[in-house]
């Protein structure tokens, strides 16, 4: 047998139909219960279009239009309304975050317009528009019934040869002799390749059976339906409302209203399910907490005065799953070969349909069409259960907020700190997160609060972080990346696994470096890295830190059998400082005996050497363009490092800086990140097939020129006109849309202010057709369409000549 789906709510439902529709019918869905009894059955069923992600925009179309057309498919209904959508915006922060999902909404295709308060009036005549500025429009977008769309997928399914066994619970899961899985029922044993945890509230405790904790909890979330509205009685099906003063939505639901309430404070995990999920709990609900909802209740009846004086007839308040950062988990698991993960959805009729679809395309194929790392479970290698439940009420609580660039969501914080975390806060670090680690974003002066700033637009930090910049660019600074991921290979075979991994040389040289990516079967990107020869026998590797586990899944479930090879995952055991700058040789000399002279330590070479009397391994590398090393040593041992380094700075002007210069440093070197470098393309597509050598065989080499299905894209480096935007300047983040006259062509990848070329630049992917330098395109940067232009390599010091200084 193929797969064996473990849990039949929606995503299990449309996953199993999805694997069908791609050929492995081969496939059984187990449910302990009936179909849809988990969470599935009380959703409030909407799918909206107003969503500022590219991939999670594509899966809410995708799920529209399947929805429009699964019931002619199947014969089996499902209720879709389509009466459209309104999400409104009273403040700056709001409407920016509205503004941002045009160029989205563009490029995939789908109707999206910014109204203003007449138009809402217009569309929504019940609605008290005191105090809206503007709000999205999407008229395609609706609701659905939630067991009828899962019996939908179970249908279709099952008419393609599929298998659903109800009222079988799994009660263990193991591994085969033949590396197969072995999942033990109530009803019998399955034998299979693939194990899919898809089982909602129930996934912590399935995902145990194999080892694994899953970073989810379950919140407790009410809707309320009232009694019949009058001023409902014969008129079009309302628009469903969304509206962050009341942290919720309105619906029609019949001649009823529907109120859903994401309450902002106060939200609470089941209490009754501390210890797990009860077994045998079926269609679970609980009491309704009228007084924890009341804030938001009375901003509901302001805004519709209408539903205020009516009675409320049916109170849901239900389980629903939700992880740490809003994303779902839907990938492999870590760790596991061929378990995976299809759970922790919050939103489960809207992302479903597409989650099941991507995650068969990667189960089949080995390769997906979109972009879905930021939903890959293997982005949580670190997490405990109490950060999970904070972290995942949080996420609750924060489900109607804007969402604005860089803001920073503390609960649970810290978990993971370099041994230069409280220097940083010392020095005035505002720290962002990153695979758990605190990681310095800037500096704040004495002279400004000390508190973050963030935004669509430029804000408080802007002149900060271009002094920062400057440090790098003209002085000397210092840098805590101890989040970078970072291995040793070794072994015997350690060369020619590492050959075999990477598409670029592995270094032949003691101390010696190299960059290259590492390639799917398909010639997908899955990751970068770099490689360091230590010994003949002994490698040092070090890739983002995004990727810690699941790039340390990825080598180490590809050591063959008869290799003598290990991987060990040191990130926890090594600090990393990065000291850049044209005076950082100066500063270096200052702390170590070892010649670190230009024709001693040469670019791309590293050496062990001692710092402020610690031993350590010195890289002569770097990502903000400038001379600089990367001093990786025990990270018990670092804090001196980095004190002496600052105090033989004081003459030389050095200052500490954080990843908002890091990011304006990248984008003058036009150095690539995560946001670029994404699996769902190769590296063709992305412009690094200069690291790929042609005289060598690697996974993945024979697919390196295919061109992948459905994303016949190139990267492109832009310089954007932001200077033409009629309000305040801004910057591209991502996801901005890449316009040729009218047609989009593309999406920003990512974005920052050059400040020393004093450009605005972004990355973007757009057709091949557009990608030529020179090129004359458009951004839709926060509704106002501004000009870039292609450009044709770095706009800071295009010929290395001070990193080879």
């Amino acid at each position: 047998m193929r797969a064996v789906v473990i849990g039949g709510g929606i995503h299990g439902a449309a996953l199993l139909y999805h694997l069908a529709k791609e050929g492995w019918t081969d496939c059984v869905l187990v449910e302990k219960a009936e179909l849809t009894s988990g969470s599935t059955w009380h959703a409030a069923g909407q799918i909206t279009n107003s969503i500022g992600d590219y991939t999670t925009a594509a899966f809410h179309q995708y799920a529209i239009e399947t929805y429009e057309t699964i019931e002619e498919e199947t014969g089996q209904a499902v209720s879709f309304h389509q009466p459209g959508g309104l999400r409104v915006a009273y403040d700056h922060h709001e409407l920016d975050a509205l503004k941002a999902q045009l160029g989205i909404g563009a490029y995939l295709g789908y109707d999206i317009e910014l109204v203003g308060p007449d138009r809402v009036a217009e569309l929504n005549p019940n609605y008290n528009i005191d105090g809206v500025l503007a709000a999205i429009w999407t008229p395609n977008e609706g609701h659905v019934d939630p067991t009828g769309a899962t019996m939908a997928f179970i249908a279709g399914a099952r008419a393609m040869g599929a298998t659903v066994v109800r009222h079988n619970r799994v009660t263990d899961i193991r591994r085969a002799p033949d590396d197969e899985w072995e999942v033990v029922t109530e009803k019998g044993t399955y034998f299979c390749e693939h194990v899919v945890d898809a089982a909602g509230c129930y996934g912590d405790q399935v995902a145990q059976m194999v080892g694994l904790r899953v970073p989810q909890a379950n919140v407790l979330h009410h809707y309320l339906v009232t009694d019949p509205v009058p001023e409902f009685a014969g008129q079009p099906e309302m628009p469903v409302m969304r509206d962050n003063k009341l942290a919720g939505y309105i619906r029609q639901e019949q001649e009823a209203a529907l109120i859903g309430i994401y309450e902002k404070a106060g939200a609470i995990t089941v209490p009754e399910w501390a210890d797990g999920v009860p077994w045998d709990a079926e269609n679970p609900l609980f009491d309704a907490d009228y007084d924890l909802l009341a804030p938001w209740l009375e901003e509901t009846f302001n805004r519709m005065p209408i539903l205020a004086d009516l009675g409320i007839r049916r109170a849901i308040r239900g389980a629903i799953t939700h992880t740490t950062d809003a994303n779902m988990l839907l990938g492999p698991a870590p760790g596991v070969r061929n378990f995976w993960l299809n759970t922790g959805s919050s939103i489960g009729l809207a992302w479903g349909p597409g989650a099941g679809r991507e995650l068969a395309r990667w189960m089949v194929h080995g390769e997906v069409e979109y972009n879905i790392r930021h939903y890959d479970p293997r982005r949580f290698g670190w997490i405990t259960p109490e950060y999970a439940e904070a972290k995942a009420i949080e996420d609750y609580e924060w489900m109607f907020r804007a969402h604005v660039p860089d803001e920073e969501r503390y609960a649970h914080r810290p978990v993971r700190t370099s041994p230069f975390y409280e220097r940083m806060l010392e020095h005035r670090a505002v720290h962002t997160q990153a695979f758990g680690w605190e990681q310095p974003k800037w500096f704040v002066p004495e002279s400004m609060p000390m508190e973050d700033a963030f935004g669509h637009r430029r804000v408080e930090w802007f002149d900060v972080v271009a002094e920062e910049h400057k440090a790098v660019r003209e002085r000397v600074a210092l840098m805590d990346l101890t989040a970078f991921a970072k291995y040793e290979v070794t072994g015997a075979d350690a060369a020619t696994f590492l050959d075999r991994m990477t598409t670029n040389r592995v270094p032949t040289k003691l101390g010696r470096m190299s960059l290259g990516y590492v390639l799917t079967p398909t010639g997908r990107i899955e990751t970068e890295v770099t490689i360091t020869k230590l010994a003949d026998d002994r490698f040092y590797m070090v890739s983002g830190p995004m990727g810690e586990q699941r790039d340390f899944d990825w080598f180490d479930q590809h050591i063959a059998a008869d290799e003598n090879v290990t991987v060990s995952d040191v990130t926890t055991d090594r600090a990393t400082l990065v000291i850049a700058g044209p005076l950082s040789r100066d500063v270096l000399a200052a702390c170590t005996d070892t010649d670190v002279t230009n024709e001693a330590f040469r670019w791309l070479t590293a050496q062990e050497i001692t710092v402020c009397g610690v031993p350590l391994l010195a890289l002569r590398v770097g990502f903000t363009g400038a001379l600089g090393w990367e001093l990786h040593g025990p990270i018990a041992d670092m804090l001196p490092v980095y004190d002496g380094l600052w105090e033989a700075g004081q003459d030389h002007g050095i200052a500490d800086f954080g990843s908002h210069a890091l990011n304006s440093l990248r984008m003058e070197k036009a150095y690539l990140t995560r946001n670029e470098l994404t699996h769902d393309i190769g590296p063709v597509q992305a412009g690094v097939d200069f690291f790929v050598r042609d005289d060598k065989e690697f996974i993945g080499s024979d697919m390196v020129n295919r061109t992948p299905s459905g994303n016949d894209w190139r990267l492109v480096y832009l310089e954007i006109d932001v200077d033409s935007l009629t309000g305040d300047i801004a910057d591209c983040h991502g996801g901005e849309g890449v316009f040729s006259g009218d047609t989009a062509v593309g999406l920003t990848t990512s974005g920052g202010y050059g400040f020393t070329v004093g450009k605005s630049l972004a990355f973007a992917y757009v057709g091949p057709q557009h990608a030529a330098p020179g090129t004359e395109l458009d951004v839709l940067l926060l509704a106002e369409r501004v000009k870039a232009t292609v450009l044709d390599g770095p706009v800071y010091d295009p010929e290395n000549s001070h990193l080879r200084s």
